[in-house]
């Protein structure tokens, strides 16, 4: 009958524990970054030129935000290291639910930009916005996205295949080595019956 009345209890703190976060906790601000302009895409940046773009920023949350900065960051050379291209401030502009802004800014792109594919004979690159933002709470949150621009003029670096060569070769020695040892470790039975 104890253990009974145990499990029931333990059971019950199972599930209001479990709840909890549904019950107790806030939801986050959400937004919502969407390149607009161009239809549908692609966007285009020329390299070596400034090109405006326009980020449309939807707050899908249930707080009120208000807009404190807007980073825009490339990845010149493909070496993963994003270099900070353009930062605004936006004015601690407010945004209620399901309200929008426009950020509309100017991206100065290298001339020695490089893209690691193409699309239509187009080099294209990756562009990474992201937004800083305050809740009503004066806490400062961020969101981001990647967005794919086809950047006219940039070099479209090639494949290093030399590393899988260095991997091929050191997987042909070790099976090489596998095969040389058992031949040289099994019993010759060679004359016994």
């Amino acid at each position: 009958m104890h253990r009974r009345r145990a499990l029931l209890f333990m059971l019950l703190v199972t599930l209001i524990c479990s709840n909890s976060s549904a019950l107790f906790a806030q939801t986050d601000a959400q937004l919502q970054l969407t390149m607009i302009g161009h239809g549908a895409g692609p966007y285009y940046a020329s390299a070596g030129e400034t090109t405006q773009l326009k980020i449309e920023i939807l707050n899908l949350g249930p707080r009120d935000v208000f807009l404190v900065r807007g980073e825009a960051y490339l990845n010149p050379d493909l070496s993963g290291n994003w270099q900070l291209n353009h930062s605004e401030d936006l004015g601690t502009f407010h945004l209620a639910k399901l309200q929008s802004a426009i950020w509309t800014f100017d991206l100065r792109m290298p001339s020695h930009i490089q893209a690691q594919n193409m699309t239509n004979d187009v080099p294209q690159v990756e562009l990474h916005v992201k937004i800083v933002y305050s809740t009503a709470e004066e806490q400062q949150e961020s969101t981001d996205s990647l967005f794919l621009l086809s950047v006219p003029g940039a070099g479209v670096r090639q494949a290093d295949y030399s590393i899988w060569f260095i991997f091929v070769g050191l997987a042909v020695v070790a099976l090489a080595a596998v095969v040389v040892f058992r031949r040289m470790s099994s019993p010759h039975r060679k004359g016994k019956p």
